[in-house]
Parts: structure tokens; C-alpha cells; sequence
């Protein structure tokens, strides 16, 4: 639906590829929402435009933002990836992620410098016999590393949101579907009979507020659910929840 921009498949191949980068090089040898239909007699702003020119401004003004949040589930390949992240563009992100019964992990990325909190559940999924060593080791902190470091560029990718949408551009059998309301807001349905459908707020300046992917056509099946604009802070945590990558070979 999105080619070259943030498909299913590249958020979850990147999420799940940095999940067992950082798991390897910790262990370092140790080693939505509700839809209801709304009626609405309101002038339509985007009456004039195509299916197709809606979902490319929304795409342009997504590309745009200087703050986003994105939540939902994807599943590529049999993994289901559950993510809920706020992305201040250019700066960084923050937010949490889980690998179906593999575990979870909180992640904080400012500038280079990138935080990462695992679960027992990753660490005994990921960290092999020396999980238990890395459990009591790290003991619920923060791991502090670079995005230069072993294993981290997966992350750093996935945190830059304006890399992933680069070179991202609407393309498909676009059609107008009908409207609906989406945590409040009155959307309009774009709709891809191939691939999906994508919620567009109705306004003068259209921005996603939902991508739904139900068939798999290489970009993964699932639901990632945009506040465009919405405020993201990044803040790294106390030092006292902090343990340096290098103790852990990072």
C-alpha cells in the first residue's frame, strides 16, 4: 500500500532484527482502536481530490511531522510484533515492544545514544544458558550503548522514521471509501481492495491515522494505528537504572 515507505515487513524484520542484535550483544557471549460508522452531513474538504492524491498528501504530511506516535500489531512471517512508539524526527524514539511469547523490551533512543530494557521473558528466550547470568547482571536497568556499537544499526534504523519513509510513496488501486470515526475523529477510508484499507483524517491537510494491511502481499498482515504531531518526549533514565554496554560486552 505504502511501497518504500513504512511497510509491515520492514518495521517488523527491523524490530525483530534488532531485538536478537541487542539480545546477542548484551549477552555478549551471554549470548487501535475502536471503529464505528459516523454520518456525517459536513462539507468534505477532500471532495475534490482523487483517492489516490488523499493518500499521497497524507503520506507527504506523515513524511513532514516533526513528532509522530505509531501503535499496533504487525505479523510477518509468523511473528507477531506488538509496538507502541512516539518518534521525535531527527532526534530519536521511545517506546516499548513485544515478540509474541519471546518477551518484551523498552526502548529509548536520544541522538546516538540508545537505552535498552528487556524483559526476564526476552532474556530467557534470547540469552540462551547464560540468560539467568544476564537476568542478574542487568537486574531490571536500562543497557546503555551507541548506535555505532556491535548490532545496533537495526535500531537506529527503526528509530529513524525519517529514513524508513524516505523514499516511501503511495501507490495502488486507490478508492474512496466511506467515512467513519477513528478515537474521535472523523476519517475517511481510502481503500485498496488488494491490500487494505488506510484511514485518512477529513480535513484540509490529510494525515494517516491508520493503516490496516489484510492481505499479505509481502508487507506483513496487521494495524498500525498514527497520531501525527502528537508530543513525544525523549528522556534517558536515572542513572541508577542504568548499566553501561560495556559490562555486558556492548
Amino acid at each position: 500500500m505504502f511501497h518504500g515507505g513504512p511497510g509491515f515487513a520492514r518495521i517488523a524484520a527491523v524490530a525483530v532484527a534488532g531485538a536478537s542484535c541487542l539480545a546477542v550483544a548484551a549477552c555478549g557471549g551471554i549470548s487501535a482502536s475502536s471503529l464505528s460508522t459516523a454520518a456525517s452531513s459536513a462539507q468534505d474538504p477532500l471532495a475534490s481530490l482523487t483517492a489516490s492524491k488523499v493518500a499521497t498528501e497524507a503520506m507527504a504530511n506523515l513524511k513532514a511531522a516533526s513528532s509522530l506516535t505509531m501503535a499496533g500489531t504487525v505479523n510477518e512471517s509468523g511473528k507477531n510484533i506488538v509496538l507502541n512508539l512516539g518518534f521525535k524526527l531527527g532526534h530519536g524514539c521511545a517506546g516499548t515492544f513485544r515478540e509474541g511469547s519471546e518477551g518484551s523490551f523498552k526502548l529509548i533512543m536520544i541522538g546516538k545514544t540508545i537505552y535498552f530494557d528487556p524483559d526476564t521473558q526476552f532474556w530467557k528466550s534470547q540469552g540462551g544458558s547464560a540468560a539467568s547470568a544476564a537476568i542478574a547482571l542487568v537486574n531490571g536497568r536500562y543497557i546503555k550503548t551507541s548506535t555505532s556499537a556491535s548490532g545496533m544499526s537495526s535500531i537506529a534504523s527503526l528509530c529513524d522514521l525519517s529514513e524508513q519513509m524516505a523514499s516511501g510513496k503511495a501507490a495502488g488501486a486507490f478508492t474512496k471509501g466511506k467515512f467513519t470515526t477513528l478515537a474521535g475523529t472523523r476519517v475517511l477510508r481510502i481503500v485498496n481492495p488488494k491490500e487494505g484499507v488506510l484511514y485518512v483524517t477529513d480535513t484540509s491537510k490529510p494525515e494517516i491515522a491508520e493503516i490496516v494491511e489484510t492481505k499479505n502481499t509481502g508487507d506483513g498482515i496487521g494495524k498500525l494505528t498514527f497520531s501525527v504531531g502528537a508530543p513525544v518526549t525523549l528522556t534517558a533514565p536515572p542513572a541508577s537504572q542504568v548499566l553501561n554496554g560495556s559490562a555486558v560486552g556492548m
